[in-house]
């Protein structure tokens, strides 16, 4: 009963520090350059931290 009680609150709180920020860098990029593309660079400093 309480590895259930753990896995439910250690989730919910994942859940809820993952949806704080809007999209994480990951999206942005894709958002930037759609699609794959072997010659993608990753997005500058600036640009790839929400914080």
């Amino acid at each position: 009963m309480d590895v259930a009680v753990y896995g439910f609150v250690t989730g919910a709180v994942a859940d809820a520090l993952a949806a704080r920020n809007g999209p994480g860098p990951g999206r942005r990029h894709a958002a930037r350059h759609p699609g794959r593309h072997a010659d993608a660079r990753p997005l500058p400093q600036q640009d790839g931290h929400g914080r």
